[in-house]
């Protein structure tokens, strides 16, 4: 057992840099590295290749953490604490799918979806799995767990060309399905959208049954050794890309008009992951955590999105230091959480046209 083997991930339950612009971030993940090896994962590759450190999270540390937000009751300078005592839902799978294959034989997920039970505690799960096994439905809850499925294309042979070990769509598709039938909010991820004429074919099969769908176009990072590929398979330019950072994004004109069209044909709220075109989402939160129950009403509300709607009266945020969030070159001496936002808002970002050759 991993366990014996010291092999567990210390770091399952943290506050990620995305506070700045998502009202989502409080991310849990039960392992390190997926076996889904989705070739566009951001969190799955590294240089563009595949991550091979495989790791099941050390759910004491969580325990600890719950523990000491709940039932003893003191002061903390502990972000995640605070967190916690807000009720901040968590988001289950920022870094890798909660429901892999390994799960079924480490049961790290079904331990955390046991203590959320036992707190009451919400947590949205992102996955692409398919199944689960009928004792995980005697601890699921409805009012505090909350589900997106992640689906690219409704063409299973499309979706092999980027995630080589995923369950097909339509299979997919009857967990969503079985999930709704037992009253769970479950919202679609198109994320990535690679192509929009499959994007459309999800969009028009699910949008009547799901309770929201949120689309986050492909960002190809600049150490992404399959950009030829990529390019090729969106069949698309470096020239309709914009450079941000260490990420090639395409360009919002092209991403607006997207956007729209989507819109137009869908049945249920659309949600913009894009950081340029949050606006354009259908309600507060691009993942739509704002419109599943009041149990998830303690979501991060001081971030971009949020403020650039209009909505800034009140607005709670964490006061622990948050500066373990970003890494060395990234920290700014002084600034708070609040600093960290501000600063996010008045200096996003600067974009340029991508300059790389294939």
């Amino acid at each position: 057992m991993l366990e014996q083997q010291n092999n567990l991930y210390k770091y399952p339950l943290a506050l990620t840099q995305q506070f700045r612009h998502c009202g989502n971030p409080f991310r849990a993940d039960t392992y390190k590295g997926c076996s889904f090896g989705c070739k566009y994962c951001f969190a799955n590759l590294r240089g563009g290749k595949i991550e091979k450190d495989f790791k099941v999270a050390d759910i004491e540390i969580i325990k600890k953490k719950f523990y000491k937000a709940f039932d003893v009751p003191s002061s903390t300078k502990d972000l995640t604490v605070e967190l916690l005592r807000h009720k901040v839902p968590i988001h289950l799978g920022g870094m890798s799918d909660p429901f892999q294959k390994a799960e079924f034989e480490y049961k790290a997920t079904y331990k955390l979806l046991e203590l959320t039970k036992k707190y009451r505690y919400p947590m949205m799960i992102s996955t692409k799995a398919a199944f689960l096994p009928d004792e995980y439905y005697s601890i699921l809850d409805n009012q505090i767990h909350a589900f997106q499925i992640s689906l690219i294309s409704m063409d299973n042979n499309y979706i092999r060309r980027f995630e080589p070990n995923t369950p097909p769509p339509e299979d997919r598709v009857d967990f969503i399905k079985k999930l709704k039938s037992y009253g769970f909010w479950v919202g679609i991820r198109i994320q990535p959208l690679i192509n929009i004429n499959e994007a459309f074919g999800v969009v028009k099969e699910l949008s009547g049954i799901v309770d929201y769908i949120t689309v986050e176009h492909i960002k190809i990072g600049n150490d992404n050794n399959n950009k030829r590929w990529m390019f090729e398979e969106m069949n698309l330019s470096p020239t309709d890309f914009k450079c941000c950072g260490r990420e090639y994004e395409l360009k919002t004109d092209i991403k607006r008009k997207n956007i729209n069209e989507l819109k137009a044909i869908s049945k249920c709220p659309i949600g913009c992951g894009d950081n340029d075109l949050h606006f354009m989402s259908d309600s507060d939160n691009c993942c739509g955590i704002d419109t599943i129950n009041s149990n998830f009403d303690g979501w991060i509300k001081y971030n971009s999105m949020y403020l650039n709607k209009g909505n800034a009266n009140n607005v709670w945020y964490p006061k622990c230091n948050c500066s373990s969030c970003f890494n060395s070159e990234m920290r700014v001496s002084g600034l708070d959480f609040k600093g960290y936002v501000d600063l996010y808002m008045s200096a996003p970002p600067k974009e340029k046209q991508c300059n790389f050759k294939l």
